[in-house]
């Protein structure tokens, strides 16, 4: 089987936020923006027993992985613990951006500023989504002011609201600008800038342009976009995108702004190192031996042990023989899922870039690779900071 879905055309994300910043809003409305519009509200019977077991409890608490497509991308959703609780390390080390989800009255509380410094650590590139700007009490300049004294990557604002009860959102880069009527499921009509605010608008695109093109006289949207992707993958910069996810508002810019500025597999620097302690040069592509790294472990009643697993290299199929190179115990791939919304889609294989679900693994758990038998590594990603690999 060939692969139908490019490598640059995926997106392997989490959602990251403190208690109450609306993490699991966000991502359900990023789920049926996007398409899903079955994806499921909490306490919806129809999903997996794993998911249904932590809606029960209002707050996910296992990391799991649902994927979706938007603009002809496939997002992988990386469901991640809520910031103050322990950290979920193999689930944060999948991830090859981030969107981070801020309460816009509660602003760069102690937990935010450690979930952002921990994932500027990784190298995970990152985009701030300041949510709740519908209340009357939100202070998107607070939020912007906090970031930016932290002295790291620079926040810009690639969006302005409108109106108080976020009534409309203007998209700097582009230059238009989407308003609401009443109503929480009304979807936003697109139009230009309103006239008041087109001064403003213009001179922070001017801002964003002296930023990261200053040598240029003039850049249209889509030179001006890829310009900021470079910036937010070398971690210069991190785009500061408005919305209310409890109103739907600002969720469809949030996925454009994950397929403009997050980067694909292909574009990460990967550390392989052999079992002798070498570095192993290993590029995420196919035709590359297999090499997954275990993230997550979920106890299903039915299917039993459920084992998340990120593919970097290669491809795996069910029926083959993989190696677990940290226990060195051999393993064969059974039932392999991917997982969307409100179903698990059985597959029979899974290429550089995906994130499946396996069942029946006997010697794997998190943290462990999983690889080609003939060529046995053990997988690290290079952070950031330190480079990205060229196309």
């Amino acid at each position: 089987m060939t692969r139908t879905i490019p490598l640059d055309r995926y997106r392997n994300i989490g959602i990251m936020a403190s208690l109450d910043a609306g993490r699991t809003t966000t991502t359900e409305r990023l789920l049926s923006v996007a398409g899903c519009g079955d994806a499921p509200a909490l306490g919806d019977r129809r999903v997996p027993n794993w998911i249904e077991q932590d809606n029960e409890r209002d707050i996910t608490q296992t990391s799991a992985a649902t994927s979706c497509f938007w603009r002809d991308c496939r997002i992988n959703i990386v469901e991640l613990p809520v910031a103050q609780r322990q950290a979920d390390h193999g689930a944060l080390a999948v991830l090859d951006g981030a969107v981070l989800v801020i309460d816009g009255v509660a602003g760069l509380t102690p937990v935010v500023l450690a979930a952002l410094d921990e994932a500027e650590a990784r190298g995970i590139a990152l985009l701030v989504f300041v949510n709740k700007l519908d209340r009357t009490d939100a202070d998107l300049g607070s939020v912007v002011r906090q970031i930016a004294a932290r002295g790291r990557a620079k926040p810009v604002l690639v969006q302005l609201p409108i109106g108080p009860g976020l009534q409309g959102l203007i998209d700097v880069v582009e230059g238009e600008a989407t308003i609401w009527s009443a109503g929480f499921e009304t979807p936003g009509a697109d139009g230009p800038v309103p006239s008041e605010l087109a001064a403003e608008t213009a001179a922070m695109r001017e801002q964003i342009v002296a930023l990261v093109a200053p040598e240029a006289d003039e850049i249209d949207a889509a030179a001006l976009k890829q310009r900021l992707r470079e910036a937010v993958l070398a971690g210069r910069v991190l785009p500061v995108l408005c919305g209310s996810a409890f109103r739907n508002r600002g969720v469809r810019r949030l996925l454009d702004a994950i397929v403009d500025y997050l980067p694909a597999p292909s574009e990460l620097l990967l550390k392989a190192v052999a079992a002798d302690g070498q570095a192993v040069a290993r590029r995420a592509a196919d035709d590359e031996p297999f090499a997954g790294l275990a993230f997550q472990t979920v106890e299903d009643p039915t299917a039993g042990t459920l084992t998340f697993v990120r593919i970097y290299s290669g491809v795996m199929a069910t029926g083959g023989q993989m190696l677990n190179s940290i226990t060195t115990s051999p393993e064969r791939i059974g039932r392999m899922v991917r997982m969307h919304a409100n179903h698990a889609e059985e597959i029979e294989e899974a290429r550089a870039g995906d994130i499946v679900a396996l069942t029946g693994l006997q010697h794997t758990t998190t943290g462990d690779t999983l690889c080609d038998p003939a060529a046995p590594v053990i997988l690290d990603r290079v952070p950031a900071s330190a480079g990205r690999a060229k196309h």
